[in-house]
């Protein structure tokens, strides 16, 4: 068993020192503020979908591999609608529109659209590839009606391209495979400026006519950033208000406000300065969990300080002395809490996505700066300063508020053991059965909320005939080159792609096929009989052949040159990854049932977002149940003993348990965001925990009472965790004021898991410790009774 006296000697010894040397602290600390605040204007940020993935991911390796052979699966597209699309100032808006996204847009490849489409015409030859929009635009209404007619009896173009009622119509501008820019830092990411120069250019005054609204994943990744680059900074201010507010009313001292709020934005400039120089760069919409947790954790390590060196400077009225008392009493227990945390934080490594696992280093990072800046510049800068003449401290605590209630629940904490625990237990239970509930899931409309300007967007876009949100690709693979073409695979193929026609999220498919069935129907003199593949191999060759013949090239896009692998495009108007999921296996067993003799892989936006989230449900169990082990065990070690190791759990398996029964009952999904939730949790609610047990033991060990321990201890640290919870719920309670639903949904579990873990520190672990008598006997008889509990000394 460690000797916390003996520790608290070492950190006293510590406190000298920094105290005496106070000025270097501070010089040190300027220094490397300076230094990291250069790091800042080097950070970017990165919303690339590949970037949630490992070098080594399957995934992303099986997409290189295809984005070689048919090119970049994502795309960026235009929506356009007007009472008739089939005017010449709607279609010449169009094909100017369509001309400047292939000749500004980085990286783009071509583009589809009415005014740019390989419309295959029979001849008395065979066939021929026309424009459908010629290029001069007529103006007779008989030549516009004839474009609108053959534009229409094309399956390929009817509510795919243009809508059947003629009012929405579709620019889809396909993209070249991107580069990876992720180890060149001060480089914008190439996804983010496709997405720019997209909503650029279709924002231009010229094309206002059209309608437009973009779409594709680039573009949404661009309204992500923006939006939580306005959102979170706003987010921010509204919690360091709340903040400045509960600092002023519950130390009453400028410096307890001025000197905590110093100490969190100097660790966010070190860590993110420090990324910055080192090119490491972060998703926006995931870099306000590791701020707001080090504000709250900068905040709370600061009151436990603050609260040990107001109570002894005013007990002595010497200011070095108590503050070298402060770091004596807190030092240790902060230290355990950080390490604590940290060991929490890292669990996050364990999630294969590189977001989730760059929030788990730098909340650790965050983390370890803020300690080591809470416990040698705090107590430097508060040294400055006179001494006061001591003031005479009374047994029974006056004054605040909270200060009463600490000593009314340490002398009532142990009065109804019994009904103390069959509440905890009855609540635990409702919890769990909503637990059971929960569902892994991610949905933009969902997540976000259809309140955000960009979200209701794509969710029109989405609902109207021809409008896709994302894409994701099916590919096979054969053993032997022509095997593409063969009449038997094509037809097992084509099985393959009614099924994923059939399913609840798809909006249109495209292969292939397309290709074949209207080439066939074509040289049939266009009946619609033949649209169809052929029986013989020998006439699709020949069709085939007339396509090349006639400058096709679309096909390109569909069968490698060996006519050895096939791929088709599934553009979605929805996504629900549970939903996603389900529809995805299906894909597989019904490719491999059909060929087993061929490789059938996914690639694309909702394979990735798909296999993100089984990585994000795996990996969340694992680091779950990872942090609960390391943190019993290190509690275990420092406490000497697994009683007291297990009893100091309880506290932080609360917040786990109403985080998932709200998500459970409320239907709120486990999506990026709210993964870290419960984690983080852990690492919040040790810090309590830990503080509690500790000074009972310390206690216990000059009292020889259960009851005289936790009176004494509601009176030195319930104030204190009373406060640092207050802060941790206020800093999570400015989500609410979100627009965003993952945002609203954040603020509420955080603040409810915190709210529950200090409830288990206050009434559930004094009852479990008064039980289970981890720190031994009581040296003296315990009265009976809450009227025969001893009353509290002010002893400090």
């Amino acid at each position: 068993m460690m000797n916390i006296q003996k520790i608290n000697t070492r950190f006293k010894i510590l406190g000298e020192i920094i105290v005496r040397f106070r000025w270097l602290s501070i010089i040190v600390f300027l220094v490397v503020m300076a230094g990291a605040a250069g790091g800042l204007r080097l950070l970017e940020s990165d919303v690339s979908q590949e970037s949630w993935f490992l070098e080594d991911d399957v995934l992303m390796q099986t997409r290189e591999r295809f984005e070689e052979i048919f090119g970049n699966d994502d795309f960026c597209a235009v929506l356009v609608e007007a009472d008739n699309v089939f005017t010449p100032k709607i279609l010449s808006g169009i094909r100017d529109l369509g001309r400047e996204l292939v000749a500004k847009v980085p990286y783009a490849d071509d583009v589809l659209s009415l005014t740019d489409f390989e419309f295959t015409l029979g001849t008395d030859e065979g066939m021929e590839i026309i424009d459908l929009v010629p290029r001069v635009i007529p103006a007779s209404p008989d030549e516009l009606a004839t474009i609108r007619e053959l534009a229409l009896s094309k399956p390929s173009m009817r509510n795919r391209i243009v809508s059947e009622d003629g009012r929405y119509t579709w620019i889809m501008l396909r993209l070249k495979p991107l580069p990876d820019v992720s180890a060149r830092p001060g480089e914008q990411s190439p996804e983010l400026i496709i997405g720019q120069t997209v909503n650029e250019i279709a924002g231009q005054e010229q094309y206002r006519i059209l309608n437009p609204k973009t779409t594709g994943l680039p573009v949404i990744n661009v309204e992500k950033r923006n939006f939580f680059a306005r959102e979170t900074p706003k987010l921010l201010g509204i919690s360091l208000v709340l903040t400045v507010i509960i600092l002023a009313v519950s130390l009453r001292s400028l410096r307890g406000v001025v000197f905590p709020l110093v100490t969190a934005v100097s660790a966010m400039v070190m860590v993110f300065g420090v990324q910055g120089y080192l090119g490491i760069s972060s998703d926006p919409s995931m870099i306000f969990l590791p701020v707001f947790l080090s504000l709250a954790l900068a905040i709370g390590y600061s009151i436990h300080v603050f609260n040990f060196f107001t109570r002894q400077f005013l007990y002595t009225g010497r200011r070095r002395q108590s503050l070298v008392h402060a770091v004596e009493e807190t030092g240790w227990p902060l230290l355990f809490s950080a390490l604590t945390t940290i060991a929490a934080m890292l669990t996050f490594v364990f999630i294969p996505l590189r977001p989730i696992r760059w929030v788990g280093l730098t909340a650790a990072c965050l983390v370890a700066v803020t300690w080591v800046l809470v416990i040698f510049l705090l107590p430097a800068l508060l040294s400055f300063g006179r001494d006061i003449v001591p003031r005479v401290i009374t047994g029974h605590p006056g004054g605040r508020p909270v200060d009463r209630l600490m000593h009314y629940l340490g002398r009532r904490v142990l009065s109804r053991p019994g009904l103390t625990m069959t509440v905890f237990v009855v609540v635990a239970a409702i919890c769990l059965v909503g637990f059971s509930r929960f569902e892994v899931s991610f949905d933009i409309r969902r997540t976000m909320g259809i309140g955000i300007p960009y979200v209701e967007r794509l969710d029109y876009i989405g609902k109207t005939p021809v409008g896709s949100l994302y894409s994701y690709g099916v590919a096979l693979e054969f053993d032997e080159p022509g095997a593409a073409r063969e009449p038997e695979n094509l037809e097992k193929f084509d099985r393959l792609v009614a099924q994923v026609q059939s399913f609840h999220l798809t909006k249109k498919v495209s292969s292939l096929l397309d290709i074949i069935k209207d080439m066939n129907q074509v040289v049939n003199a266009g009946d619609p009989s033949y649209h169809r593949i052929p029986e013989s191999r020998e006439m699709i060759a020949q069709l085939l052949l007339l396509y090349e013949n006639a400058g096709g090239a679309e096909a390109e896009k569909w069968v490698d040159y060996e006519y050895q692998r096939l791929r088709l495009m599934v553009e979605v108007d929805d996504y629900n990854s549970g939903e996603a999921a389900g529809e995805l296996r299906r894909i597989l067993a019904l490719g491999e049932e059909l060929f087993p003799d061929a490789r059938v892989l996914l690639v694309g936006s909702i394979s990735q977002f798909t296999v993100m989230m089984d990585y994000v449900t795996r990996g969340q169990i694992k680091s779950l149940f990872i942090a609960l082990g390391v943190i019993t065990v290190l509690m275990s070690l420092v406490f000497g003993s697994l009683k007291t190791g297990l009893i100091a759990m309880i506290p932080n398996l609360a917040p786990a348990l109403a985080v998932g029964g709200i998500m459970g009952f409320a239907g709120i999904p486990l999506d990026m965001m709210t993964v870290t939730v419960i984690p983080m949790l852990l690492g919040l609610a040790v810090d309590d925990t830990i503080h509690f047990i500790s000074h009972s033991r310390l206690e216990f060990a000059r009292t020889g009472s259960y009851h005289e321990t936790f009176c004494r201890v509601f009176l030195s640290v319930g104030t204190a965790l009373f406060l640092t919870s207050t802060v941790l719920i206020l800093c999570f309670s400015a989500y609410l004021a979100s627009a965003a639903n993952v945002f609203v949904n954040m603020g509420i579990l955080v603040s409810t898991g915190i709210a529950a873990a200090l409830a288990a520190d206050y009434f559930v672990v004094p009852v479990l410790l008064n039980w289970a008598r981890p720190f031994g006997e009581e040296a003296v008889p315990a009265l009976d009774g809450p009227s025969r509990a001893p009353a509290c000394s002010r002893t400090p």
